[in-house]
């Protein structure tokens, strides 16, 4: 299968390193410093929990043109930076374009770029950092899939071949990976989720540790998560998935459960070394969500607490 990973951060090394080991085509789009560590010694990967080192050999390129084709184009950038390249992705004659972006907006302006009949959506379940070159990963297994699944699925809702195509590349890949009927909702229940995370992390510069030790900023947190679960409801949007029923349990037990997982090293990669570095994008999701809760209508007092930390 011949894939490029538009965007060679954290999430694009993860999926390449991993998609190029299962013995797929895998090119990757990066530039500067990034570029040439790629194309002089490839991509390593570092689990910090077995210290096992995989390396993987990709081809790199700075640039999309117009009839470099691919299986699946999937850009893996934060929301930020989407924008400017759409015009690119839109000139570009792949037929499947795969959007692993944070966004609680909807999909309009990606619609109107490349087309609804291309648009495929996405969201990893996976993080880390990079660090003298090598990324330092974790990937969504076991007890941590209650949480988040890296998760793919059509703008249309439908369970068509190509998403069970990618799905099946992906677990073949190691990434255990399912299908969404309903993308949109997915998403805005992240971001209801994340950003409240984030700004309540904001609060203690990002030190997950010194934020679990405090449990009124904890249950601030869990309010905020709530009441964005509620704006969702009011505006005719079920959370999704299921699964995450979990948070809408007392707040009380919620806060119990987050106090004790903060002060964990799983903690501090999957969400507060995410949050120290993605600050412009939370910024901007934040701003997405407060639309949802402009017309919602209702009162969000822990959510405009926890705002001010951004």
């Amino acid at each position: 299968m011949k894939i490029l990973i538009y965007g060679a951060g954290v999430i694009g090394s993860i999926f390449a390193g991993k998609l190029a080991l299962a013995k797929n085509d895998v090119t990757v789009l990066a530039r500067g410093k990034r570029f040439e560590e790629l194309k002089n010694d490839g991509i390593a990967l570092v689990n910090p929990r077995t210290k096992k080192v995989e390396h993987a050999t990709v081809n790199v390129i700075d640039a999309l043109l117009p009839n470099d084709w691919y299986d699946y184009v999937i850009v893996t950038m934060q929301r930020t930076q989407v924008d400017d390249i759409l015009s690119v992705l839109s000139q570009n004659c792949s037929k499947n374009i795969v959007f692993v972006v944070n966004t609680a907006s909807g999909y309009d302006k990606w619609i109107t770029e490349v087309g609804k009949d291309r648009l495929m959506l996405g969201f990893p379940s996976a993080g880390g950092e990079r660090k003298d070159g090598k990324v330092y990963y974790f990937i969504g297994r076991g007890i941590q899939r209650a949480f988040q699944t890296t998760t793919f699925g059509e703008y249309s809702g439908e369970k068509t071949k190509r998403v069970d195509t990618l799905i099946k590349i992906f677990n073949q890949s190691h990434i255990p990976s399912v299908f969404c009927n309903e993308m949109d909702a997915w998403q805005k229940t992240h971001v209801a989720l994340v950003t409240n995370i984030a700004n309540a992390l904001y609060g203690f510069n990002c030190e997950n540790f010194q934020f679990g030790r405090s449990y009124n900023a904890v249950k601030l947190m869990i309010r905020g998560i709530q009441e964005g679960r509620q704006v969702l409801r009011k505006n005719g949007i079920t959370p999704t998935p299921w699964k995450l029923f979990w948070l809408d349990m007392p707040a009380s037990i919620l806060t119990a459960f987050f106090s004790a997982f903060m002060r964990t090293t799983l903690a501090e990669t999957t969400m507060a070394k995410h949050c120290a570095s993605a600050k412009p994008e939370m910024k901007f999701l934040q701003q997405e969500f407060d639309e949802l809760i402009i017309k919602s209508g209702i009162a969000t007092p822990a959510i405009d607490r926890l705002k001010k930390n951004l």
